[in-house]
């Protein structure tokens, strides 16, 4: 094990992913000279480790054999830092954190202890200003830099591209060893894992293969927040990762790791019914599959229609549906990839507010809100799989010169449980491009191209197809303040009256990759 630098009982300065790299390839080799061992070394760790393990493999360190990477992501930019463009508020928790067990704060009570009390309940700190917020890394100096990289490098330039933030620009670099890749569905990381496996599978000679369960930002568990998604979906991950390293570094016979390339849980399918601890049993079971993304699935348009359908057939002359999005109200986040502690759960969840969730005033379904667009299907008359990388396509407009447009996959049970399954967002100004930014025009209209990432779920006879549509999810990311300011410095937030087109020539839409049981 070791500590990157500056952290715990390791020496010097720390910022994150800058030294992990070098430093990586110093340990692996150091290891490999070691009287105790036989110069074959291998790498494992989960997210921050696992980003550890590729920026120290882009140094081709000699006696580096295999890696297991758990849960570590491709682009920090997209995954993590700002995805969409919009400020991620977990990733100022996550800097919070690591000040509160910083050298610093070992060494000084009282300015750890703010740290602490926030992380105790960050809904007042996630309320502040940005830069207001930012006071509290006073004493702290490698995280207040952190923090405010996050918000002066408000485009996809040269900070998010350095090697240890932005993998794919890497994939060069890296030395082509064996990689097993694990991740989950609802894991914020875990696009950028399917993506890591796809491309180095591709590029490179080595053995590479690829689990993705039911999971969080943590892997192995049969539930999932309120899910249970059965026995079969608990996986022995440190048994896993001994079978991996026993077979590259002792020879042996492969004894837990599938024959396949990839194997991917195909959630859903479940009885619907309630487990010892009151969780939905939504079920699933793993299918194997040579390549990602898997052969099979055709991608099929699902088009929003004015009067709240969801269906295949294109709209015609609809009039528009517009929505006031608030900054000061934003839409909670409610299950999906982001979860902070016990204030916003994740993974798999009903859409409906508890004021037990930050953000909740009520305990109404959030379809419920007039901020909310909402279009189903009609019940199904037979199961439909959707496997694979999720899009959605909206005509829009505003009188905001800045907003997002946020967008969940949703399937709803027949007695109205509406389970989230993948979700995304596009801050407005960089619908050209994370690396452009540009105002929207009063009374322009754009199309928006939003990014909701990868999932497999079984949606049973009687169940429907959802797609909601809004332009908050608090504290995923950071509300927008629809002024067009930069996101540090917001003088002032101001209403939205967004508006989303469903007609002949504007017709909005999700693509999903659809296998339809015969």
């Amino acid at each position: 094990a070791q500590d990157v630098r500056g952290r715990f009982a390791s020496e010097g300065d720390f910022y994150a992913f800058v030294n992990e790299g070098k430093d990586g390839y110093d340990i692996i080799e150091w290891a490999a000279a070691q009287p105790w061992s036989n110069g074959k070394v291998g790498t494992f760790g989960a997210s921050y480790l696992a980003w550890d393990q590729y920026a120290a493999a882009m140094y081709e360190p000699p006696h580096l054999v295999a890696m297991f990477a758990n849960v570590g992501g491709a682009d920090f930019w997209r995954e993590f830092g700002r995805p969409g463009g919009a400020p991620n508020l977990g990733w100022p928790l996550w800097m919070l954190k690591s000040a509160e067990t910083s050298p610093q704060a070992a060494q000084n009570a009282t300015a750890r202890e703010p740290l602490t009390k926030v992380l105790s309940d960050p809904a007042a700190w996630f309320a502040l200003d940005p830069q207001k917020r930012g006071e509290i890394f006073h004493g702290f100096p490698a995280h207040a830099r952190m923090y405010r990289d996050l918000y002066d490098h408000e485009t996809f330039d040269g900070y998010w591209r350095q090697e240890a933030l932005y993998i794919p620009g890497q994939y060069g670099r890296m030395k082509d060893v064996p990689i097993f890749f694990i991740s989950g569905w609802f894991d914020y990381f875990g696009e950028g894992v399917l993506q890591n496996f796809a491309d180095l599978s591709r590029t490179q000679k080595t053995m590479k293969k690829l689990w993705m369960g039911p999971w969080p930002h943590g892997v192995g568990s049969a539930t999932c927040g309120d899910g249970d998604f059965g026995p079969a979906a608990a996986v022995d991950v440190n048994a896993l990762t001994l079978d991996w390293f026993d077979h590259w570094m002792k020879g042996s016979a492969f004894q837990v790791a599938p024959p396949e390339a990839v194997r991917l849980f195909r959630m859903g399918g479940g009885s619907g019914g309630r487990d010892a601890k009151g969780r939905l049993e939504h079920g699933g079971e793993w299918r194997p599959a040579s390549i990602w993304p898997p052969a099979g699935p055709i991608l099929s348009e699902y088009y929003l229609h004015g009067d709240g359908v969801l269906s295949p057939a294109r709209p015609g002359g609809e009039p528009p549906t517009s929505f006031v999005y608030d900054p000061a109200h934003p839409v909670p986040t409610i299950g999906g990839r982001y979860g902070v502690g016990r204030w916003t759960p994740n993974c798999a969840q009903n859409q409906v507010c508890s004021l037990k969730i930050l953000g909740c005033t009520d305990s109404l379904p959030l379809d419920r809100r007039a901020d909310v667009l909402s279009f189903s299907t009609a019940p199904l008359k037979k199961s439909v799989e959707v496997t694979g990388k999720i899009r959605a396509a909206l005509w829009v407009s505003s009188d905001a010169v800045d907003t997002d447009f946020t967008a969940k996959l949703i399937d709803v049970y027949p007695d109205g449980y509406a389970l989230i399954l993948t979700d995304g967002l596009i801050r407005m100004r960089y619908r050209d491009g994370p690396d452009k930014v540009e105002r929207m025009r009063l009374g322009a209209v754009y199309e928006a191209v939003i990014d909701l990432g990868s999932t497999s779920n079984l949606f049973g006879p009687g169940h429907r197809i959802r797609l909601d549509i809004s332009s908050s999810n608090y504290p995923r990311v950071e509300p927008n303040p629809n002024s067009g300011e930069p996101a540090v410095r917001p003088t002032r937030r101001v209403e939205a009256r967004n508006t989303v087109y469903h007609e002949r020539g504007r017709a909005s839409y999700v693509a999903l990759p659809m296998v339809v049981a015969p």
